[in-house]
């Protein structure tokens, strides 16, 4: 087989298992409802299906060990190829959402999902067309500052949108911070191991390692996010597409405002472009049902 065919299948089936381990922790969710049922000693019924505890503890094991695929993937081909595929990931959720789950999905909400998937194959495959950017050259300072923005607002919608109630509201907002997040931890991973002007696996210097370890407390944070949304019954045909929004347009933007090299091309404004029509799109169709 054709290596660039290898790294490209790999990372289809890397997508593929991190959605649907999206999927099932949220089809299994209601661990949660069990543990409190059990907590309290009612002697009530515990609510739910017995086997939801079993698919959720599988979703996060898949989850945990997708990272597999990368390190299989790295001695055939570049890391852009692998990750351009990252978009194909959801057309699985959505399958799984609509035939296993039983979520509703609606023809806007299809819509949507289908422009969020072509927007981050945009952006995926122009990656592989991108010279390597030094990204020790990046303002640390102003880096630090964007980023505790993006975080504050982040959290204060998450804040907002958990006391209104509104399912679908929790969804979005909640896959958009996580998906925020979870975009922050490989961008600071790469910054960390960069500081310096000599890239390597562990970082050469104390501001490095300090951004490389805090990228691990923010990978957590984007995980316990989703499962926050999870718990307050979103759907995830609703949060995921929009984990994957944020995931996806959040270090091009800040690559674009921080990283002197980097330059936007027309394919980068329609990706981004399609992405932010698909949410759009999503979140009139939580409207349309009454539910927004």
């Amino acid at each position: 087989m054709n290596n660039a065919l290898l790294v490209m299948a790999l990372g289809i089936l890397s997508t593929t298992q991190l959605h649907l381990a999206k999927a099932m922790q949220r089809q299994g969710i209601e661990i949660y409802d069990r543990l409190q049922a059990r907590l309290k000693r009612t002697g009530e019924p515990l609510p739910g299906d017995a086997r939801k505890p079993a698919i959720y503890v599988a979703g996060v094991i898949l989850n945990q060990v997708e990272f597999v695929y990368a390190i299989l993937a790295q001695p055939f081909g570049p890391p852009a190829l692998f990750t351009s595929m990252f978009g194909m990931g959801l057309v699985a959720l959505m399958l799984y959402a609509a035939l296993v789950m039983k979520e509703s999905i609606g023809r806007l909400e299809a819509i949507g999902s289908g422009l969020i998937v072509a927007g981050t194959l945009t952006i995926g495959i122009e990656n592989l067309w991108r010279q390597d950017y030094d990204r020790f050259q990046m303002d640390v300072g102003a880096m630090l500052t964007v980023l505790l923005i993006v975080v504050g607002l982040a959290g204060l919608a998450m804040v907002l949108a958990y006391k209104r109630g509104s399912v679908n509201q929790i969804g979005l907002v909640f896959g958009l911070g996580a998906g925020a997040l979870g975009g922050l931890d490989p961008f600071l991973k790469g910054v960390g191991q960069n500081l310096g002007g000599t890239p390597g696996f562990i970082p050469r210097t104390v501001p490095g390692m300090i951004l490389f370890v805090s990228s691990f407390v923010i990978g957590f944070l984007a995980f316990a996010t989703t499962q926050v949304g999870f718990a307050r019954k979103a759907q995830a045909s609703v949060l995921v597409p929009a984990y994957d929004s944020a995931y996806i347009v959040l270090p091009v933007l800040l690559q674009t405002f921080l990283l002197p090299s980097y330059r936007l091309y027309w394919t980068t404004v329609a990706g981004i472009g399609s992405i932010l029509a698909g949410v759009v799109l999503m979140r009139a169709f939580g409207r349309a049902r009454g539910i927004g």
